[in-house]
């Protein structure tokens, strides 16, 4: 098949959709290599919202991976949110990549990401924006579709749908297939599938349904294969930090978790190298957190030395250190001390069960007293808020457990007072693949709502405890593909085909449609959630995890007797995972300070000082092109972390989130170029312009560049409310022209023009000629000096010359003024 490579033209759709900055691209440290016939051209797909896509490290790895390859480049992908998607449907255009903007039927290879059962009818929608037949026996002349994350280690629901699955860890896996492809050519799928079988972790169905053994990678710890500059967003992603991920897998065994197991055995990075990314990433892009990011990160083997280096590093910066699985019962004063002066000011435990009794069945090994103890810890350090999670529905579950829930979050209230806000999430349990808890069944949902409901009701009345509760139905839809068959490809079309995508969002979810797509399937979803036998042949029997089968059982076992087993930190429990070339991992650590005798000077802040000069500068920069799409409050995101970038020393608010403390120009509007855009910074430094220009020197990207910068003397004339008018220059397309002119005698012709605007839920008339101070007719276009407040520019175009605002994607509106009285300023 030829491949034409063109991009897909989508700028008329992006005024009118929902947060267009999801799709203009552009990310800083993106690579923003175009496809090309020389090149193994890879396209990443994450079949959710861009904000929680773009969140996911394990696709910016392999993302990295690729493009430090020569004879390949990798783009990525996520899934438009449905107004996007329907209009790319209603206008035939085919869903694109981020990057290149090349529609993805175009790529040699697109790789699905899985975090999530409740992703997979998405894979559908995206295939079906992407203009690509769903099943692989229909796809002969399309790109290869692959599959792989840790929600499809039961490949069933998607074997039909998929050319190829990967089971297990990507980063040696992607390149193989480059590999293989750059040997067969593109278009030799057969050849190309055939041989990527014989390779391990390689589940291929239309070749072969021979055992398939789990990839692991295990250099990990070299740190070699890594994503680095990380991508930073123009759109705020779900996480907007840098994330070092310390450890992967997890030593605990939790008996219902499906990631300590689909990633074992635990193998750590070592201290330094953790170290000297954090710092390389905060010098190069101004990041306001650090994430240190593992399944059980306070089990690291050198956690409290590497916070005390840590700290000591990054001396007084503003960037925070975050920890978001640190377990309860390894904290101790001199952890707490580092978390906290590290940025961390709230406490999450997760007991999963009330009883002790039901933790010993989930071998979840922590007690009641270490529980109340971190609870005492919290209020010790004066922190002000506990987040607890707990299960509902586990195996060998009793209504007493339920009542054990109330008992601790009622212990928990009674030590805290109202010192603690305390916010409790409930989940359903969901039988997962490969675990000792794959045989049990899912509670009725009808018995799972009564105690989700029985704990929430409980503290109706207590405002300072939060009780929210996981969709019982979506867990169930989950559970359902977690352990289902082939039969469930078919299903997914009809799903998707009724209307069911974005399972995984509340406002999307209609279980009622799942139900029809069900029935209209002769499909009982009971058969999938119900209790089986231990020698039941599942769907995914040919998928080898590397964990005995008697180890499971065994742990099973264990479970109904309220047995216990130690992590494997402790002892090696034989779960088969490990062998005399592969086995746990320990980091290494270079730094020689302990934390216990670790003693912060400077544990409590210093109350902030306003005695010294300050110093106030406004610097002006340009935003166009594509970025008149980036908002308001994303544009004063990433100007924050361009001032941090900087290196000046600025001052920052006070308070739990520090960031420089900032003045930004008032709003553009969506749509609308900038030409003489500003922010003004303080400093106690008597900083010559010239000098803070050249800090900002960095900042010279395509459509953002930083040119000037000013001195500002007097208060008042740093009040930015005394900003009075803006003006806005407009060139339309030339099939507006003539209504443009109309529009112009139409206005002059009048003495008031009235509209009504919406305020306050009240319909508000306003006169466009009390706002409009200069309105002049262009050879190309119009120039309107207008007030700042009461009507925008595109109430404007819609009131006098009948231009809606979705006209105008091909215009161009650049504010080149903002119009400040009396501004004085010293160079």
């Amino acid at each position: 098949m030829i491949r034409t490579y063109k991009k897909v033209d989508v700028s008329s759709l992006l005024t009118s959709v929902n947060k267009p900055s999801r799709y203009i691209g552009l990310e800083l440290n993106s690579k923003n290599v175009m496809p090309s016939e020389e090149l193994v051209n890879i396209c990443l797909v994450f079949p959710d919202l861009y904000e929680v896509g773009f969140s996911h490290l394990g696709l910016k790895i392999l993302y990295s991976i690729i493009n430090e390859e020569n004879d390949a480049i990798a783009d990525r992908a996520y899934a438009p949110w449905p107004d996007m998607g329907d209009l790319l449907k209603s206008n035939k255009k085919p869903l694109f990549a981020i990057e290149s903007k090349v529609a993805l039927k175009d790529f040699d290879l697109l790789g699905f990401t899985l975090q999530s059962e409740l992703n997979f009818t998405n894979v559908i929608y995206m295939l079906d924006l992407s203009q690509i037949p769903y099943y692989a026996k229909d796809r002969q002349d399309f790109p290869l579709i692959i599959g792989g994350g840790p929600s499809i280690t039961n490949p069933a629901p998607l074997d039909q749908i998929f050319d190829a699955i990967l089971i297990g860890e990507g980063e040696e896996a992607i390149i193989e297939i480059k590999n293989i492809i750059t040997k067969h050519g593109r278009d030799n799928k057969k050849l190309i599938l055939e041989e990527l079988a014989t390779y391990p972790g390689w589940y291929v169905p239309s070749v072969s349904q021979a055992r398939v053994k789990i990839r692991k990678y295990w250099d990990f710890s070299q740190n070699t294969k890594k994503h680095d500059n990380q991508l930073i967003a123009w759109q705020q992603a779900t996480h907007d930090r840098y994330v070092a991920e310390i450890m992967r897998g997890c030593s605990r065994g939790c008996r219902f978790c499906h990631a300590g197991y689909f990633y074992r055995p635990v193998r750590e990075r070592n201290a330094q190298d953790i170290l000297s990314d954090m710092l390389n990433e905060i010098q190069n892009n101004g990041w306001e957190e650090v994430n240190l990011s593992s399944l059980s990160s306070s089990d690291y083997f050198c956690i409290k030395p590497l916070l005390v280096e840590m700290k000591k590093r990054l001396g007084d910066s503003e960037t925070k250190v975050s920890l978001p699985s640190l377990r309860v019962d390894t904290l101790d004063d001199s952890l707490i001390t580092l978390v906290e002066n590290l940025g961390k000011t709230g406490l999450t435990i997760a007991p999963e069960a009330g009883s002790q009794r039901l933790r010993n069945i989930i071998n979840k090994n922590i007690s009641e007293e270490e529980i109340l103890e971190g609870i005492d810890t919290a209020l010790r350090f004066n922190w002000q808020l506990v987040k607890l999670y707990f299960m509902i529905g586990l195996p060998y579950e009793e209504e007493s457990d339920i009542d054990a829930i109330i008992d601790l979050i009622d212990k928990i209230k009674a030590k805290a007072g109202k010192k603690l806000s305390i916010n409790v999430t409930i989940s359903p349990f969901v039988p997962k693949p490969h675990t000792p808890f794959q045989w049990a069944a899912m509670l009725d949902r009808k018995i799972l709502l009564a105690r989700a409901l029985k704990v929430k009701n409980t503290f109706y009345k207590d405002k300072f405890i939060k009780i929210k509760y996981h969709e019982i139905e979506s867990s169930l839809l989950e559970a359902v593909f977690a352990r289902g068959d082939s039969s469930l490809n078919q299903l997914l079309v009809k799903a998707y085909e009724n209307g069911n995508y974005f399972d995984g969002w509340r406002e999307f979810f209609d279980f009622s449609k799942w139900e029809g797509s069900f029935s209209d399937l002769n499909i009982n979803y009971q058969d999938f959630i119900k209790e089986y036998p231990l020698d039941y042949e599942f769907p995914w029997k040919n998928i080898d995890m590397s964990i005995n089968s008697e180890f499971l059982i065994s742990e099973k076992e264990k479970a109904q007797s309220g047995e216990t087993t130690q992590g494997c930190l402790s002892f090696c429990t034989d779960c088969g995972v490990c062998d005399s070339e592969h086995k746990l991992t320990l980091g290494k650590n270079i730094f020689t300070k302990l934390a216990d005798d670790f003693i912060l000077e400077n544990n409590s802040q210093e109350p902030f000082s306003d005695t010294q000069p300050r110093y106030y500068f406004r610097v002006y920069y340009k935003k166009t092109g594509i970025l008149k799409y980036v908002g308001h409050l994303d544009m004063m995101r990433m100007i924050y972390r361009i001032v941090r970038k900087s290196n000046l020393k600025v001052i920052y608010t006070q308070g739990f989130n520090h960031h420089p403390k900032i003045k930004l120009a008032p709003p553009l509007p969506l749509g609308m170029e900038g030409l003489n855009e500003f922010f003004e910074i303080q400093s106690n430094t008597p900083y010559k312009c010239h000098e803070i220009l050249e800090a900002f020197s960095f900042a010279d990207y395509d459509e953002l560049k930083i040119f000037s910068v000013k001195s500002l003397t007097g208060n008042d004339k740093r009040n930015l409310d005394s900003i009075s008018s803006e003006t806005i220059r407009i060139i339309p397309e030339p099939k507006y022209a003539l209504a443009i002119i109309e529009g112009v005698k139409k206005y002059e012709a009048v003495e008031s023009w009235i509209i009504e605007k919406e305020k306050k839920n009240k319909a508000v008339k306003l006169d466009i000629k009390d706002n409009i101070t200069k309105l002049q007719l262009l050879p190309n276009g119009l120039l309107i000096t207008k007030k700042l407040i009461g009507i925008n520019i595109f109430n404007i175009l819609s009131a006098i010359f009948n231009i809606e605002r979705e006209e105008t994607s091909n215009f161009e509106i650049i504010r080149e003024n903002i119009i400040i009285p009396d501004d004085i300023v010293e160079e």
